[in-house]
């Protein structure tokens, strides 16, 4: 195409668009009345209140564009258009509708162009190229447009889900406080019957940062020993509070996910939501504690006494080392010694039932209570609350971690 030709085509452009000018407003209501014709889902006064605004704004953008010849590549959506789409959201339109409300809207353009290319076009020569080059820019807005704009949804979308997601969290965070919350009509808000029986869990990432998704993994583990709802609640970026209804304590597999779970007993009523929910929290933090390992499920009823004896984590290991010595040593031997000497107490101090217990012979497990009274220095006897106990916390959460 000549230079002349080129600058002919345009020069016409332009006087169509301006020859539009007084056709503006017709043309964004043309618009509206086109997509509620095309999309009856859009009847909705609110929804067809933002459809009329992206019109008219659109269309004033376009024909001005058109009339200085500005390329499609450097419009931007007004912030009309921008607030339109974000509010769409709101008022549950899905990003689909919203595009397809677009594509409807470029080709009611195109025929209005098409028509006023007919009416103004002086030049009959130039008409095929007018009404092509008029098209070619539609289409090309089109495509700046979508993806501005299905930037601008999809921001919105993510931000209302974090907002509903903090309120969601923020009520049963009251649900597990309030003094006067009036259960029955939590359970229809929640979804779920706060006076049923329930096991609860929290779920973690292993490490701050990690990407595992805990909301669809609380919802597989819940499905693989219920088939009752959970309610499934996601407190930060790292946290997940999840209630299983079950009569029963729930024997967890470990989890391959990099995440720790701490597991509270079976509560039943509002009272029990809200126990077992403290002591699940109070099992994910005896494990952080003890350094467990991911994917380890921390049950409360098993951790129970290093739970309340390891509020201050520095007086707990202080004890620990104190009260066993040498015996607190980390040596393979040494390990072995105190699992003896636990598993002698819970024997009620019976060679042959701690022989039978650890599957070894009653000789065997003599030289080893006798290994582990020569490094304590005194007789396992003497001091046995203390002692049981510091054996206790040693093997729940470990010496010096």
């Amino acid at each position: 195409m000549s230079q002349t030709t080129e600058h002919s085509i345009r020069t016409a452009v332009r006087h169509v668009a301006i020859a539009l000018l007084p056709e503006l407003h017709s043309i964004g209501e043309g618009m509206v009345v086109h997509l509620g014709e095309e999309m009856p889902e859009m009847s909705h006064p609110g929804t067809l209140g933002l459809a009329r605004t992206a019109c008219h704004a659109n269309s004033k953008l376009l024909l001005e564009a058109l009339s200085c010849g500005v390329p499609p590549e450097e419009l931007t959506p007004s912030t009309e258009v921008v607030l339109a789409t974000r509010a769409s959201v709101q008022y549950g339109v899905n990003h689909d509708n919203v595009m397809r409300g677009y594509r409807l809207g470029t080709a009611y353009w195109c025929k209005r162009w098409a028509q006023a290319v007919e009416k103004y076009c002086t030049d009959a020569s130039l008409a095929v190229p007018v009404t092509s080059y008029g098209i070619t820019f539609l289409f090309a807005w089109l495509e700046v447009a979508s993806t501005r704009l299905g930037a601008e949804f999809r921001d919105e979308t993510e931000r209302q889900a974090r907002e509903g997601s903090l309120a969601w969290a923020a009520y049963v965070r009251s649900a597990l406080t309030s003094e006067d919350l009036d259960a029955r009509e939590a359970s229809l808000r929640l979804g779920y019957d706060l006076g049923g029986r329930h096991v609860a869990l929290v779920l973690s990432h292993y490490r701050s940062g990690d990407h595992t998704a805990l909301d669809s993994t609380a919802f597989e583990i819940a499905a693989a020993v219920s088939r009752l709802k959970p309610l499934v609640v996601r407190v930060d970026v790292d946290t997940t509070w999840c209630w299983i209804p079950s009569r029963a304590a729930l024997d967890l597999p470990e989890s391959r996910a990099a995440i720790l779970i701490g597991q509270g007993r079976p509560g039943t009523g509002l009272s029990g939501f809200r126990r077992s929910h403290r002591e699940a929290v109070e099992a994910l933090r005896v494990a952080r504690l003890a350094g467990s390992p991911a994917g380890s499920v921390s049950r409360f009823d098993q951790i129970e006494l290093a739970a309340l004896c390891s509020n201050d984590p520095d007086y707990c290991r202080v004890f620990i080392a104190e009260t066993l010595g040498p015996l607190a040593a980390q040596t393979k031997e040494v390990q072995r010694l105190r699992a003896t000497l636990d598993a002698y107490f819970k024997a009620n101090c019976s060679l042959r039932g701690t022989a039978a217990e650890m599957g070894l012979h009653h000789n065997t497990v003599r030289y080893r209570l006798d290994r582990a009274t020569d490094l304590l220095g005194r007789s396992p006897d003497e001091e046995r609350l203390q002692l049981e106990l510091a054996l206790h916390l040693a093997s729940r959460l470990g010496i010096g971690n």
